[in-house]
């Protein structure tokens, strides 16, 4: 539908199997041999860039608000930086379309309806967003979005952006 590249079930599968916890790494592969779910993303082009991975689904209201935030640091930091990937939980792909264009993202999006993806990373709430490092660990974990802590959640990144492998 033109909305900016997807994921490969490849990556999905590879994600889905790593723990998800502070300090750990997340596996990166250059594998691609799955068929994608439309075009193909390799996270390991990413490898020394910091990675934003936020889970989300249409009906949350708080997700709104946390793509215009993702949007503007997108903005800010450019691709060379920053690499923000988001995974939807809608069984619905239709309403996660609809979200999109509501939104105006153009962010990288994986499909996960059945929830393994987010199963993994141990989501408990919409949205959630995992920051991993540029050495491929994860360093944080925002369990919902709040505007008012939106000044945290841009230190996070900055403090993972400056640091250099």
């Amino acid at each position: 539908m033109g909305r900016g590249p997807f994921l490969t079930k490849s990556f999905l599968a590879l994600a889905a199997s790593s723990l998800v916890l502070i300090g750990y790494s997340v596996p990166v592969s250059a594998n691609s041999s799955a068929a994608p779910i439309a075009a193909s993303v390799d996270l390991a082009q990413y490898r020394g860039k910091v990675v934003y991975l936020d889970f989300w689904a249409s009906w949350c209201a708080p997700c709104k608000l946390s793509f215009r935030f993702m949007n503007s640091l997108r903005s800010f930091y450019g691709p060379n930086d920053l690499v923000i990937v988001t995974v939807n939980m809608d069984h619905d792909r239709r309403a996660a379309e609809e979200f999109l264009r509501e939104t105006n993202s153009t962010l990288a999006v994986a499909y996960d309806p059945q929830g393994r993806l987010a199963a993994r990373y141990k989501v408990s709430a919409m949205p959630t967003s995992v920051l991993i490092g540029r050495d491929g660990r994860v360093r944080y974990v925002h369990r919902g979005y709040f505007d008012t802590k939106a000044a945290e959640y841009q230190q996070h990144v900055n403090a993972l952006v400056s640091e250099h492998s």
